[in-house]
């Protein structure tokens, strides 16, 4: 059996010293269209990018490439993990100042297709990002500890809010496959919106402990009111059973069926939460260290 390959194959860090989708503060979610031709080059800057970030930026960010799947191809996926918006600047520092990174950026990546470095091995206008916060305001599981404290902090890391222990935990660094689920909560029911996808990743991680964990976020800086789930699972092959999981009857009765709205907002489930047509999932592998297309 192949061993499934985890973002954490993409760095040398240390477990302790990486900062991931459970215990960071904020993420960048970038993403950008590689074109057809240059790919493989593609890959291979973004492998060149991750390792000197990494290695320069430690306790600062921590940065994983991922590959869409079952979406749009080429189109690969970054998620940048900070502690709070303050240290990105730590970051645009390195990005004007640093001649290595500037190296990695400039140098010709394309010797034997016309020449060229990063800017010319992407679609144009496809690189963008979006900041998602963990989603502040609800009751978490786990009991407040130095992590939601420290000012340090942006926002109570993401694994505070789940049960589920810390180190049963499926993240960003360890996971074989994450789902990424993006919903945007109509403005009326923001509320209940957020309630639903927390009562919901709940009884996926109490359910599914040890094989995947769900963790939810917020847009910030963005589209107000789209919020995100994470699933992270510990393999492609595991997403089975969150299907299964999730067309259970036992899921129906205790999430999907259960009053949401309030009498005197109309009443209903969760189907009336959530803006028509904008549930998604994306559907996104660890890239390989050595920067091949899976």
């Amino acid at each position: 059996m192949t061993p499934t390959i985890t973002a954490q194959d993409q760095t040398t860090l240390k477990p302790d010293q990486i900062l991931h989708s459970g215990n960071s503060g904020m993420v960048i979610h970038r993403q950008g269209q590689l074109k057809y031709e240059f790919a493989k080059e593609g890959r291979g800057f973004s492998v060149d990018l991750l390792k000197y970030i990494n290695e320069n930026q430690v306790g600062v960010a921590t940065t994983f490439c991922y590959e869409e799947v079952f979406g749009v191809r080429d189109r690969i996926h970054w998620f940048i993990h900070l502690r709070n918006p303050n240290e990105y600047r730590k970051l645009v520092e390195m990005v004007d100042h640093d001649e290595k990174f500037q190296d990695i950026s400039i140098v010709d990546r394309l010797p034997e297709k016309g020449h060229g470095n990063w800017e010319k091995i992407f679609v144009e206008s496809s690189m963008n990002e979006r900041i998602l916060v963990p989603q502040h305001g609800l009751l978490q599981s786990h009991d407040e500890d130095d992590d939601h404290e420290d000012a340090a902090y942006f926002a109570s890391p993401a694994r505070n809010q789940t049960a589920q222990p810390f180190d049963v935990q499926i993240d960003s660094s360890n996971a074989g496959a994450i789902v990424m689920r993006s919903m945007v909560v109509k403005y009326e029911f923001r509320e209940e919106g957020r309630l639903f996808a927390f009562d919901w990743q709940e009884y996926v991680n109490q359910a599914l402990s040890g094989t995947a964990t769900a963790l939810l976020y917020e847009e910030n800086f963005g589209q107000q009111d789209r919020i995100y789930t994470l699933i992270h699972l510990r393999s492609f092959d595991d997403y089975r059973a969150l299907t299964e999981l999730d067309r259970s009857p036992e899921m129906d009765t205790e999430i999907y069926s259960k009053q949401r709205v309030h009498e005197s907002k109309g009443g209903g489930t969760w189907e009336g939460l959530f803006v028509p047509a904008s549930i998604r999932d994306t559907l996104l592998i660890p890239q390989a260290p050595s920067g091949q297309a899976g």
